[in-house]
């Protein structure tokens, strides 16, 4: 039997141990028989698409068949992933508090212009990234300030997917202060994805 494994995509100015729920998620996975891998990816405060398909590439990590999970411009470098040709089919895929765009980053503090330039370089293909998973998963604050909910509730219909809310989320990033995402784990146990 192949072990089963895990990926987990962090967001701009991120890590693998920013954000209290990726840590209690990425345990979830672990005691459910996974390996994981939580890498942590280069210059995050100026994602680069081309960097990332690089590094993830040459991690030496197998990705097939993996359950893949993305938060922010990690779900924004998700998307892109299963859009590539060297990029396998995954069992499934996570996306949370999805990053579509720039368009409500205006008033962010932290938000430079440019800085999603290498981000945002090709137009999500539905078609070809629907092909690459078995599933998708979205997990979206309904108060998200920065990445649109429904936009991400569009994207996930054309997916297929299924759409979890979490009411005064935001972000589900360190303001949120969100140590566990159960309603996500319930279904995923649900669809045997999780013991």
């Amino acid at each position: 039997m192949r072990k089963r494994r895990a990926a987990l995509l962090h967001g701009t100015d991120g890590g693998p141990n920013e954000l209290r729920w990726q840590g209690w998620l990425a345990r979830q996975f672990q005691e459910s028989g996974y390996d994981v891998y939580f890498p942590q990816l280069p210059d995050s405060h100026t994602p680069n698409l081309k960097t990332y398909d690089q590094f993830l590439k040459n991690s030496g990590w197998d990705f097939s068949d993996s359950v893949l999970i993305g938060h922010s411009s990690g779900a924004t470098t998700t998307l892109h992933l299963l859009q590539q040709d060297w990029f396998p089919h995954v069992r499934a895929v996570v996306l949370v508090g999805t990053f579509l765009n720039e368009r409500l980053l205006s008033a962010a503090s932290w938000y430079g212009q440019g800085q999603f330039d290498d981000l945002f370089v090709e137009e999500f293909d539905v078609i070809n990234i629907k092909s690459k998973a078995d599933a998708f998963y979205f997990v979206h604050g309904d108060n998200d300030p920065y990445c649109d909910y429904d936009e991400a509730k569009v994207l996930c219909a054309k997916l297929g997917g299924l759409f979890i809310t979490m009411p005064g989320g935001g972000h589900i990033a360190k303001t949120a202060n969100i140590a566990q995402l159960p309603g996500l784990v319930k279904r995923l146990k649900a669809d045997e994805i999780l013991n």
